[in-house]
């Protein structure tokens, strides 16, 4: 998506190009189950299954900054159990090939906001060694991991986030898109396709954006890519 200058603002990343059909089929049953296995072996607080990004279950790991945080810190995960399961899924081989992708896509259309984003992440976790990255392939400071089972947003906007940067959003589960799913970018008056296993890169700082509901018989999952700033 362009702006009237013809500035990238919003890639429609889809899925990798040599990867369609069956292959990249596989690496989406391999997440969804991935994500259902953090789900069932986790516990999660109030908070965290009611929100006001909707009435599903989230969890974010990585760094985080701002909301109180003076400095950038990690984000805490209470238990060990529940720590243990984030780690395998951010470790697991389906979410690692979804994460490499987006970060590919970030690269090839914002090559110097990429480069930002991973000289500050370098800078941070060289500064403070406690410092925790969610990933070794990834340049965003934080992942949050929407695990559903329906996960649909209201109209909002993601204050915290680097304003002039971008958060990936890739979707995962088992719905039809035809029906539900859908990106809508409020401020541009767009309703967006969004297929399972496809991701899409954006200002989420300053893009209004909400998701069409999916039947309740349906799966929706979502991995959002971010940096607080």
């Amino acid at each position: 998506l362009v702006d009237a200058s013809d500035r990238i603002m919003a890639v429609l990343g889809g899925v990798p190009p040599g990867s369609k059909g069956p292959e990249w089929q596989s690496v989406l049953q391999g997440l969804n189950a991935a994500l259902a296995r953090c789900s069932e072996g986790s516990t999660f607080t109030s908070k965290e299954t009611s929100h006001p990004r909707g009435g599903f279950t989230a969890r974010a790991t990585g760094i985080g900054y701002g909301g109180g945080r003076q400095v950038p810190g990690n984000v805490k995960i209470s238990g060990e159990v529940n720590q243990a399961e984030m780690q395998k899924l951010m470790l697991d081989s389906n979410m690692l090939r979804v994460i490499g992708f987006s970060n590919s896509l970030f690269n090839s259309f914002s090559h110097k906001m990429y480069c930002e984003y991973k000289e500050t992440l370098t800078d941070h976790l060289a500064r403070d060694p406690r410092l925790r990255s969610t990933s070794p392939s990834t340049v965003f400071a934080a992942t949050t991991v929407n695990l559903g089972p329906q996960t649909t947003t209201p109209p909002h906007i993601d204050a915290g986030n680097l304003a002039h940067g971008w958060c990936t959003d890739t979707a995962a589960g088992d719905f039809d898109p035809d029906k539900g799913g859908h990106l809508v970018l409020w401020n541009l008056r767009l309703v967006i396709r969004f297929p399972p296993g496809s991701t899409i890169l954006f200002p989420s700082a300053l893009i209004t954006h909400s998701n069409i509901p999916v039947s309740s018989r349906e799966t929706r999952y979502s991995i959002i890519q971010y940096s607080a700033g």
